[in-house]
């Protein structure tokens, strides 16, 4: 295995699928490559109950450096990569990502929504596993980090 390419929002669980991640590599002398895809630029959501106004491009740029910022107090900055995708492109953008970076394996993490909370607000790890030409690690919350390095000996 090469290459692992793990995705993050850098949120507490995309931290831990970094973590998951990260010791998979060093196990295995494979390079890392960490993905965040940020939303693009979203119309204004207008209906009888609500306004929500679009983000503005000042906005997405101070969120993109806030994260790239957080990400690489932990991880090399030649390691990550921030793609942009528009609200429904995410699960094709990771695997647009996994073609070009010639990954082996996608690392990410994953709410374990089913039944309402899967149907209402989808999977963007199912859409993934099921595209992806190459196998898809999930992680839930809870799973603590193996110590691969002791396990391929």
């Amino acid at each position: 295995m090469s290459k692992i390419l793990v995705t993050t929002d850098a949120s507490e669980l995309g931290q831990k699928a970094v973590a998951h991640a990260q010791a998979l590599a060093q196990a295995l002398n494979a390079e890392l490559v960490v993905l965040s895809v940020v939303p693009e630029l979203a119309p204004a959501v207008v209906s009888e109950y609500a306004y929500v106004p679009p983000i503005t491009p000042e906005e997405l740029a101070a969120e993109e450096a806030q994260l790239r910022a957080q990400l690489e107090r932990t991880l090399p900055a030649e390691t990550l990569r921030i793609r942009q995708a528009d609200g429904l492109g995410v699960p094709r953008v990771i695997v647009q990502t996994v073609r070009e970076e010639g990954a082996s394996l996608v690392v990410m993490s994953t709410h374990g929504r089913s039944g309402l909370g899967r149907a209402l607000l989808g999977s963007v790890a199912e859409d993934v596993a099921r595209h992806s030409p190459v196998p898809v690690m999930l992680v839930r919350d809870g799973m603590p980090v193996a110590d691969w390095a002791h396990r391929t000996k």
